[in-house]
Order: structure tokens, then C-alpha cells, then sequence
């Protein structure tokens, strides 16, 4: 029997292997931790051949991806085993994709940055109908009261006032984060660039993709247009990027939330709640590692154009009280 593994038990991962159980599977939680039901250091040749077994479905929630090696990965297609990631990190995604032949060759399946970034992404793409979509722009604003951790306030930062990556005139280019802004879909709200997997997923879907970019507002009062103003100051930066893990979402934080994904500026997708938006980037885990519990099978990096069905996504999401709104 093949077992299922949900690599981290931080808040997303707690997340993640709660919702596994509540479709009826029974995920093993893999941490450094005693207490966890497997021991598991995700930087450790010798703890990675002892824990993955040949068949395991890995999901692998242990951020930050962005100072991690893919040693898990690479040791899972050793193994034979697939899995499946929620980073959101444009550099991981690279390494990933760089490892497709191998897993092909292997008979094993990665799945990265399956969450709202890039599946979710590939998701609204698919039912845009739009079959070669020129420009691709996502906006975030989390339900900052309820997911910002150290871990995920640190991953946000990590782009304001730094020079990061963004896909644009059919390339990446380098942008600093947080200086540019783009107004939501619908109005009301505005984000800050930052940087985001699907600049390098989302183009290998697509070909026909001239742009893709991440637009983020925190959620919290003032909090955007501050961080706009330190983005531009690099000593200011470097302070608010230094504090804001600690200091969190704040006391002006919010339990609402919002992503949508605009397809060529004429067909947007918005996903919204109260409470528990986070739903949105679980999810997409969730689905695929139901199905390969349940039999799927696929090889090599699978891109956000084949992860799921588009429909299936937006009524699991509904039936978790998101709002799904599609044109």
C-alpha cells in the first residue's frame, strides 16, 4: 500500500494533513520531531533512505523552500516515490523543473508549487478558455490574521525593496519588490509586485505567455502603502524585513481574503472569504494527493496547465465556503 506523507507540521502543513483526513485518508506527519509519526530531516541523506519508502506520496510543506536544497526531491525519485510541494519560491521551481528528465526517466511524478500560485493559477487559465494567453497577473491579499507566521511573513518579505525576478516581455527581468503596484481586478484594492513561482511555471505551460506577475496586498491597514514607501529606502528595507517576522500580521491584521487571476486584462477569476481563505492555496495539494492515493499516475514536473480540473477545484473550494466567482 502505497503511504501518504505530509513533510512539515507548521500551519500549512497542520492544514494540509487535517484536510487529507477529512477526505478520508490517512497521512503520516514527517518532521525532526519526536513526537511526529515519522522522523524526518528533509537535509539528511541517511534520514531520507531510512524514512521514504518506494511508493510514497510525499507532500511536502517544509518551508522555507528558498534556503532549501531538493535533496527530498532527489531523493524521492531514487526511491520511486512523487511529491508534491507548496512552494511558492521562483528559484525552487527552477530547480524542480530541472530535475523533470530524471523523475520522467524514473516513472515519478513532482508537482511543484501546487497551491494558489501556480495551480490555482493554471487552474483559472484552463477555464478562461483562452487557449494562448498573453498576460497572466495574480493578486494576493491574505487573510493576514490567520497565516502570518514567522515562516510565511518571512517568504513575503523576503521581496520587498530586493531585486527579485519577474516574467515580462517574454523573460525574466529583474524588478525590485514591492516598488510597482497594480490595481485588483474589480478595483479596491492594490498590490505590490513581488516575486512568485508561476513566472517560471506558468510560461512553460503557455509558450504563448508574453508576462506574468504577483501583485500582493498584506491585508492589514496602511500596511501597503508603507511598504511601499520602505521598498524605495534600502536601509528601511532591510529594518521592516528584519521586523516583520516577529512583529507578525498585527493588530490591524484581517480575517478576510482574497486571490483572483486575470487572464489578457479581459477574463478574471476571484476566490474569496471571511474566514479560512487559506483553503485556497491547501487545496490544490489536497486534490492531487487524493488522486494519487487513488490511482493516478503521471511523470516527470507536472505544470499548472495538468494538475487538475479546473472544475473540480472550484467546487471543492466552494463547498469549503470560498466564493468562487468566474466569468
Amino acid at each position: 500500500m502505497r503511504r501518504l506523507i505530509v513533510v512539515g507540521a507548521g500551519f500549512f502543513g497542520g492544514l494540509v494533513a487535517r484536510r487529507l483526513r477529512d477526505v478520508g485518508l490517512a497521512p503520516l506527519v514527517a518532521t525532526r520531531r519526536r513526537d511526529a509519526d515519522l522522523r524526518l530531516d528533509v537535509e539528511s541523506e541517511s534520514s531520507l533512505a531510512e524514512t521514504l519508502h518506494e511508493g510514497d506520496v510525499i507532500v511536502d510543506t517544509a518551508g522555507p523552500f528558498a534556503s532549501r536544497t531538493t535533496r527530498l526531491a532527489r531523493a524521492a525519485i531514487e526511491r520511486g516515490c512523487d511529491v508534491i510541494d507548496l512552494s511558492e519560491s521562483l528559484a525552487w521551481s527552477e530547480a524542480i523543473l530541472a530535475l523533470g528528465e530524471r523523475a520522467a526517466s524514473a516513472g515519478v511524478a513532482l508537482y511543484p508549487a501546487c497551491s494558489a500560485v501556480a495551480a490555482v493559477t493554471g487552474a483559472c487559465v484552463r477555464a478562461s478558455g483562452i487557449a494562448a494567453p498573453q498576460t497572466v497577473d495574480q493578486f494576493l491579499a491574505p487573510a493576514s490574521a490567520e497565516t502570518a507566521s514567522p515562516a510565511t511573513v518571512r517568504a513575503f518579505m523576503s521581496s520587498v525593496g530586493r531585486r527579485i525576478l519577474t516574467y515580462r516581455d517574454g523573460h525574466l527581468i529583474e524588478a525590485r519588490g514591492f516598488v510597482a503596484s497594480r490595481a485588483f481586478p474589480g478595483g479596491g484594492r492594490r498590490g505590490g509586485l513581488v516575486e512568485s513561482a508561476a513566472g517560471v511555471l506558468v510560461p512553460q505551460a503557455w509558450p504563448s505567455v508574453r508576462r506574468v506577475e504577483f501583485w500582493v496586498d498584506p491585508n492589514a491597514a496602511l500596511a501597503r502603502a508603507g511598504l511601499a514607501l520602505a521598498a524605495r529606502v534600502a536601509p528601511i528595507a532591510a529594518i521592516v524585513r528584519a521586523l516583520a517576522p516577529r512583529i507578525g500580521g498585527g493588530p490591524l491584521a484581517r480575517h478576510d481574503g482574497v486571490y483572483a487571476v486575470a487572464i489578457d486584462d479581459r477574463r478574471a477569476f476571484q476566490f474569496s472569504a471571511a474566514r479560512g481563505s487559506y483553503g485556497i492555496a491547501i487545496e490544490p495539494a489536497v486534490i492531487v494527493a487524493e488522486e494519487l492515493m487513488r490511482g493516478r499516475r503521471d511523470r516527470g514536473v507536472i505544470l499548472p496547465d495538468a494538475m487538475f480540473d479546473p472544475d473540480r477545484l472550484f467546487a471543492r473550494l466552494r463547498s469549503l465556503g470560498i466564493t468562487v466567482t468566474a466569468p
